[in-house]
């Protein structure tokens, strides 16, 4: 409800601070809620393990007791960071403890939660990452104290809270964020930013690949950049989002240019404005002299000021011309076979077999539709270690899967690279992938396990794992490559510069291949003594060639921008991906060198014993040249500089983590009622008004609304309290929530509502859990309304009470453009009411519905068809109970035509729950009946604008227009086995998203309907 203010003059400013505070907090008195605290996966694994918390200066740690030494780890890193953060911030003001949670849940995440009304401002962390993406951003799968360093940022900007909203979150508990409100591109932007930023080169600014990545579409669009590449749904910029990847880079310009104290000087005006959402663009204008607009103008004139086009040399050569955004790459050496798992923005996730000259052999998606899928998840973006048998029969690959709770687990394939069938599968291979033995009797892959990550060997007959190294926890080891010999091993590992090679030894020895922290990554035998691997040269990923015996390394591409997935084809080339404008493409080089020749000087050292000397950038002896062609000269590009450094003869052991001192103030087992009995939220709240009816009247409303839960969310509950002086008695609500069963969630509730002239008493106890990705409930409903006796009616009172269960399932494919392009979706509801509306039978509600998606037209790729079905039977049920048409909820609409109903329901049947479906083309009409029978088909095209604005007329959010969908449509339905209702239609839609989170659909459309007296319908109207 909305407060009316009157004009007071200047002197009396706290009155509008008084004025306004009392809107949010009525505004946040329906905000008393229960719901979870934590996703299932993690709230199973605190129920699951003993739970503890540590307490240091800075931080507050809940943390599995299984996991100390991990958590120590971590707590040492962030606590650095942290006490690193508070220096930057313009008030050197003493703020709370930050909440962090540890979880040993493989979530492959980690996130900060605003203060929100009813849940407190907290941090969750995993032990480990496992999936090989986090590697090419530059950070390791258990060296997780950096990913902690990133939501520091985070939680530290969203503290910087004071003024009005720092005084109210205090009393009340926790309103929420100001600087929630700066969008996400400055959020995500400036986290990012600092990753690099913390006493070591980690993340994504000290990545090639992310580096790449951006330099090729600024490249590709000559600079020109529009303020909608910093919004998270930029499709070109997936699969990464805008937000991150542009908003790093223009966050970093703006710390250079006008210096890092003004991105805190930014956070504290945004932390104590009155009307956060509104005027953002005006602070940055108030700090930096221009406003966001002009400030992201400024950066992209640099960009094109500064632009170097690159272009391929003429050795590289384009063999595949489209690969996708995305996509993964692995080859057969001897027969040139390629496989690539890959993403577009027009296709949809598949794997791909090339034959040698470049014919498709095959294609087959990646998610399997029907229930039982022995897989829930597809994705070149959870895909590694891809390698082929030595025979070229067989593909192996790791795929990122889910387990029950919803938690990541991995699974390796085993598929027939003549059919894509997928013929095997080894579960709970967690970690990620690496390649098969050439007697492909094991697979050899990197194995996660708490904050410890270990190469390990799988034997495929046996399923026996048998770990090869015996790294400590936080040391990160990137997918192995294992020798023609079978024998010997290769991997990255992540040391204090970077990545560098490791090579294992037959015998178990390790010992340094390169030592300098240049990205040295992905590496593959060319034969029994030289890799072919990923190495940074001048910022840029690109294919270099190693001599294991002597530690030589040459060059032999010149890439634009970024070389990924380098592997041989033949004797004489290479394929690999290369990031061209928006999208990879497949190449191919020679194996020749692109620098000049640069001889070291050291001579090799005798077979299994490691040379004293530094490698270089050279050229090998046993370079082979391609069949029939000759040499190319040398590049004119500047020479490569020497790689010669001390220490690989050093013992093979990750560096120290650059953490702190902990010091800690106490550490002791988690007490299940912590802060259970201090509401999160404590808002009373009081108005008064005028009755609209009559303006003589004056009326008043308050209430008070308690919400609380114990730190690990195990007990939840709320109270909401409230009285209107219209009514002759108050309302009271209260919920419960537990979470002790994780991942099932049981929550219970009661009502005594008085409005209207009526009562409600109002009960419902239910249980939920997903499996996989499937939601399931179950529970109890209870419902009972009371009607006042007027002049006109007397006293009525009816009830429904009754089981309920329901749950839905969905497997898809989508594309960016084109939506979902297949996809299967399945929904059960049922329901059992004795005694429904005081009558003796029992009353019953059964639904299911189907929903099948498609892709269109062969040659868009931006349109889809969904074919839907609904069964709703209500056995048992008064006539006309079940409501068919009218409006759907989550839309506003203007119509041509009045709402109609063919019979009005009687209050008897309105117990305080509706029993409706969606009809479309009926939205003006609602279709009374028992049962009915809905289908309907519609089908989307898309055209995608992708453009935005930094901010809207100055004062509001930013806007970005997504893309224009025109529709065609069809519906039908019978309802009661006699009556039939048709329609067809179309509509357009303008997708908008306001403050890069909050989208909205403008839309028109018509329909026509077959049935007498209802002709056309034409509606306007928009969508949240």
């Amino acid at each position: 409800m909305a407060c009316r203010m009157a004009r007071m003059p200047a002197s009396r400013w706290w009155l509008r601070w008084a004025v306004l505070a009392t809107c949010l907090l009525l505004t946040n008195g329906g905000c008393a809620f229960v719901t979870p605290r934590f996703p299932q996966n993690i709230q199973a694994s605190f129920a699951r393990d003993e739970m503890r918390k540590l307490t240091t200066e800075s931080l507050e740690l809940y943390y599995p007791a299984q996991l100390r030494g991990a958590a120590l780890r971590m707590a040492s890193r962030l606590e650095g960071c942290v006490a690193r953060l508070h220096e930057q911030t313009w008030r050197k003001k003493k703020r709370d403890r930050v909440l962090v949670y540890l979880t040993s849940s493989n979530f492959n995440n980690a996130y900060v939660v605003p203060d929100y009304a009813s849940t407190p401002q907290q941090m969750v962390m995993p032990s480990h990452l496992t999936l090989e993406l986090f590697h090419l951003f530059n950070l390791g799968e258990v060296d997780v104290g950096d990913v902690a360093c990133h939501e520091a940022v985070h939680y530290v900007q969203l503290q910087q809270t004071d003024g009005v909203w720092g005084f109210l979150n205090l009393v009340t508990g926790g309103l929420f964020q100001p600087n929630s409100y700066t969008e996400s591109w400055f959020l995500e932007g400036l986290a990012t930013y600092y990753e690099g930023q913390f006493d070591k080169d980690a993340g994504r600014p000290h990545s090639p690949i992310w580096r790449g990545w951006y330099d090729s579409v600024v490249q590709a669009t000559g600079g020109r950049l529009n303020p909608g590449y910093l919004s998270p749904e930029q499709r070109a910029l997936d699969p990464f989002g805008g937000n991150y990847i542009t908003g790093m880079h223009f966050v970093e310009y703006l710390a250079a240019r006008y210096g890092e104290v003004k991105l805190w000087k930014l956070v504290d005006e945004q932390g104590g404005s009155l009307v956060p959402p509104l005027a953002v663009t005006l602070r940055f204008k108030r700090v930096y002299g221009r406003d966001i607009g002009s400030l992201f103008a400024e950066y992209t004139q640099s960009l094109r000021e500064n632009l170097r086009v690159r272009e391929r040399p003429s050795t590289q050569r384009t063999w595949v011309a489209d690969a996708g955004y995305f996509s993964r790459l692995a080859s057969h050496a001897a027969s040139g076979v390629t496989a690539t798992v890959g993403v577009g923005r027009e296709r949809y996730s598949r794997l791909t077999v090339l034959e040698p000259d470049g014919r498709v052999r095959f294609e087959r998606p990646l998610v399997e539709l029907l229930p039982g899928r022995r897989w829930v998840l597809g994705s070149p973006t959870l895909v590694s270690g891809m390698s082929f048998s030595r025979d070229g029969a067989w593909l192996y690959l790791v795929m990122a899967d889910l387990n029950t709770e919803g938690g990541y687990t991995a699974k390796l394939w085993k598929v027939d690279a003549r059919t894509g069938d997928v013929v095997r599968l080894w579960d709970d291979v967690m970690g990620m992938g690496g390649g098969i033995t050439p007697d492909e009797t094991a697979y050899v892959y990197v194995r996660v396990n708490g904050d410890s990550a270990n190469v390990a060997r799988l034997d495929l007959e046996t399923g026996t794992r048998k770990a090869l190294t015996d790294f400590s926890a936080s040391t990160s080891v990137g997918p192995p490559a294992v020798a023609p010999d079978g024998e010997r091993v290769v991997f990255p590992l992540s040391g204090d510069a970077g990545w560098d090679l490791v090579l294992r030894e037959a015998d178990g020895r390790l010992r340094w291949l390169t030592r300098d922290g240049r990205f040295n990554y992905s590496p593959r035998w060319l034969d029994d003594e030289r890799l072919v691997f990923l190495r940074e040269h001048e910022g840029r990923l690109q294919a270099h060639v190693l001599t294991v015996a002597t530690r030589e390394v040459v060059r032999i591409t010149d890439a634009p921008h970024l070389v990924m997935d380098v592997h041989p084809v033949g004797t004489g080339e290479v394929v690999f991906l290369n990031r061209d404008g928006l999208n990879f493409t497949i190449d191919r080089a020679p194996l020749v060198p692109i620098a000049p020749v640069e001889s070291t000087e050291s001579p090799a050292p005798e077979s299994g014993q490691a040379t004293t000397a530094a490698p270089a950038e050279s050229e090998f002896a046993a370079f082979p040249d391609p069949e029939d062609t000759a040499l190319p000269p040398p590049s004119p590009a500047a020479e490569d500089a020497p790689t010669a450094l001390t220490g690989l003869d050093g013992p093979v052991e990750a560096p120290p983590d650059p953490g702190t001192e902990l010091q800690i103030l106490s550490d002791e087992p988690y007490s299940p009622l912590e802060r259970f009995f201090i509401p999160e939220l404590r808002v009373p709240y009081l108005l008064a008004g005028t009755d609209p009816d009559n303006t003589d009247d004056t009326y008043a409303m308050g209430g008070l609304a308690l919400a609380g839960q114990d730190r690990l969310g195990f007990h939840a509950y709320s109270l909401l309290l409230s009285f209107d002086s219209r009514e002759d008695a108050p309302s009271l609500s209260l919920a419960y929530g537990n979470a002790q069963l994780a991942p099932w969630y049981v929550q219970v509730s009661g009502a005594y509502i008085r409005q209207n002239q009526r009562t409600d008493l109002q009960a419902t106890a239910f249980a939920s859990r997903s499996f996989w990705t499937t939601p399931v409930t179950f529970g109890v409903l209870a419902l009972r309304r009371e009607y006042d006796a007027t002049d006109r009616f007397p006293r009525l009172l009816t009830r429904i009470i009754g089981p309920e269960v329901s749950m839905s399932y969905f497997a898809g494919d989508s594309t960016s453009y084109g939506s979902t392009q297949r996809g299967l979706g399945m929904t059960l509801a049922a329901g059992v009411y004795p005694g429904a509306f005081l009558r003796e039978s029992t009353m019953g509600d059964v639904r299911l519905g189907v929903d099948g998606f498609t892709g269109g037209l062969p040659f868009t790729g931006r349109d889809n068809l969904r074919l839907t079905a609904v069964a709703r039977f209500l056995p048992g049920a008064p006539s006309g109970l079940l409501q068919v048409g009218g409006l759907r909820a989550g839309q506003i609409w203007y119509t041509n035509r009045d709402s109609q109903q063919t019979a009005p329901l009687p209050l008897q049947l309105q117990p305080g729950i509706a029993f409706s479906e969606y009809l479309r083309g009926y939205e003006d009409l609602e279709i009374r009946a028992r049962n009915a029978l809905i289908g309907s088909a519609t089908y989307q095209y898309r055209v995608p604008i992708d453009y935005g604005w930094a901010s809207t007329l100055w004062l509001f959010p930013s806007l970005f227009v997504r893309d224009v969908g025109f529709e065609a449509f069809g519906s039908m339905a019978r309802t009661d086995n006699r009556a039939n209702h048709a329609a067809v239609g179309a509509s357009t839609h303008l997708n908008l998203t306001f403050g890069q989170a909050v989208p909205v659909s403008l839309f028109y459309q018509y329909a026509y309907r077959f049935e007498q007296g209802l002709d056309h319908l034409h509606l306007i109207g928009f969508g949240l």
